[in-house]
């Protein structure tokens, strides 16, 4: 495993990347950060409960560590939701499965939730009945207050 650095850092939990993986510990994990972020980002280790690992994946839109940031930001804004990784398929953008949560805040979290898995602007544009451009700015404006 290389080594890890933190991306984000905020009131309902943490972003942790290197080259392998990223993931978000949530604030409410019982194991520390020392112990959970080897773990989480390990290939071989099964990741913490209520921690979300994103693996490298270079079918996916935008790296591991960004997906793992617009999450950590929606878990700040809206109320709590579990992140599935099955909810979505970037082969099949259409049949995206939507938590009440993320649907109920509007175009940009959508956009955000989708894009955290893996799917690409075009695809996303289809499934929230955006232009592609204006699914890049809200997604890319989410990014930019995360950083």
């Amino acid at each position: 495993m290389d080594a890890t650095q933190q991306l984000y850092a905020g009131e309902m939990g943490t972003v942790h990347s290197s080259g392998e993986a990223a993931v978000y510990l949530p604030e409410s994990l019982e194991l520390s950060e020392h112990r959970a972020i080897p773990q989480a980002i390990s290939t071989t280790l099964e990741t913490p409960a209520d921690a979300v690992r994103f693996p490298a994946d270079a079918a996916a839109a935008r790296p591991h560590g960004e997906r793992a940031l617009l999450l950590a930001v929606l878990k700040e804004r809206l109320p709590p939701f579990e992140f599935r990784h099955d909810d979505a398929a970037i082969e099949s953008p259409a049949s995206a499965r939507l938590p009440v949560q993320v649907a109920a805040g509007g175009q940009t979290p959508l956009a955000c939730y989708l894009a955290a898995h893996g799917l690409q602007d075009a695809a996303i544009a289809d499934v929230v009945r955006l232009d592609e451009s204006e699914v890049a700015k809200a997604v890319e404006s989410v990014l930019d207050e995360a950083r």
